[in-house]
């Protein structure tokens, strides 16, 4: 165990910093988001003169971040959407090591179905995530009416929310079981386990009690890095509109048919989404939503090389 740096604690902090903005943040939001804080025009008296402003507004004193067509304030909903990007991005990632561990565990064990892996990671690995999801996906969501948000039906973006995290599971099962199996076969050939082997040990009383006791801190460093790669993947997904969640439509124009779908949480992907939309119009809303985005997978980027360095990383494998 290597001596703590400064940078190591200044990692901690970010993540500390991270952790009180997602379970306190929607109670410190300097402003309110929900129907009665709506703006609708605000008018103001300039030498003499009544001029009239409406939503969304640019970065001022009072909404530092801007706002969106609601008159929400975009710092107010950042603070409280954190969690649920967490949330949905923490779900995803406990789906993926649910299957992943004991798939890969038993693969490195017994050596079976490990050449099915090895495939399956070199076709998957072959061809970045968002070119697979994002044509299916997209195709589901246009197609089901999911980007008429006010009048689509329920029972579809039920069956969609599910179909996305089936897929972002699936996209990312086999290189994670490929990975955790070649570890676990590494740890299979150390001489304690195959004395245990040798005594009569099972395949789970193997893994139970050597491989898993092995690989704890690799599997936390696992951990970390594919949550980092699941929110990249759902702002990359979120750029193109592909998101997950409750939204409310908004009617931009009366009578012109033209209607907007805004997030009712401040969760990030669908502000990112929503951003998207009017970068030529109002850029400054993509702009800091995106900026706190990768703002938050770099800081868990920077805490996860930090930890492996105060930590010592993984022991190599020599495959030779």
């Amino acid at each position: 165990m290597k001596r703590n740096s400064p940078l190591f604690y200044c990692a901690c902090g970010l993540i500390v910093l991270i952790a009180l903005i997602a379970a306190f943040g929607g109670m410190l939001k300097p402003h309110g988001i929900s129907e009665s804080d709506k703006i609708v025009m605000i008018t103001k008296e300039i030498d003499g003169k009544l001029e009239y402003s409406m939503p969304p507004f640019e970065p001022n004193s009072s909404f530092p971040l801007g706002s969106d067509h609601r008159g929400f304030d975009i710092l107010s909903m950042l603070m409280n959407g954190l969690k649920y990007t967490l949330g949905v991005a923490a779900l995803l990632t406990l789906l993926r090591f649910l299957i992943a561990v004991p798939l890969g565990m038993w693969s490195g064990v017994t050596g079976r179905g490990s050449g099915f892996l090895k495939s399956m990671q070199w076709v998957i690995s072959a061809v970045p995530a968002f070119l697979f999801l994002y044509p299916p996906l997209a195709g589901m969501y246009f197609g089901l009416g999911l980007n008429l948000r006010g009048k689509a039906d329920p029972h579809n973006m039920m069956i969609f929310t599910i179909v996305f995290f089936a897929m972002v599971t699936f996209l990312g099962l086999f290189p994670l079981a490929y990975q955790i199996a070649e570890r676990a076969r590494f740890y299979s050939r150390k001489p304690y386990v195959e004395a245990s082997r040798l005594m009569g040990g099972s395949v789970f009383h193997t893994i139970k009690s050597h491989i898993l006791a092995s690989m704890r801190l690799e599997l936390l460093f696992t951990v970390i890095s594919e949550f980092i790669l699941v929110l990249f993947l759902m702002g990359q997904l979120a750029i193109f509109n592909i998101i997950v969640g409750g939204s409310e439509t908004l009617e931009w124009e009366d009578g012109l048919g033209y209607y907007i779908h805004l997030t009712t949480t401040g969760e990030w992907t669908s502000l990112i989404a929503y951003g998207a939309k009017f970068i030529r119009i109002y850029p400054f809303i993509l702009l800091h939503v995106s900026l706190c985005f990768t703002g938050l997978i770099l800081s868990l980027q920077f805490f996860l090389v930090q930890f492996k360095k105060r930590y010592g990383g993984t022991e190599r494998a020599n495959y030779q």
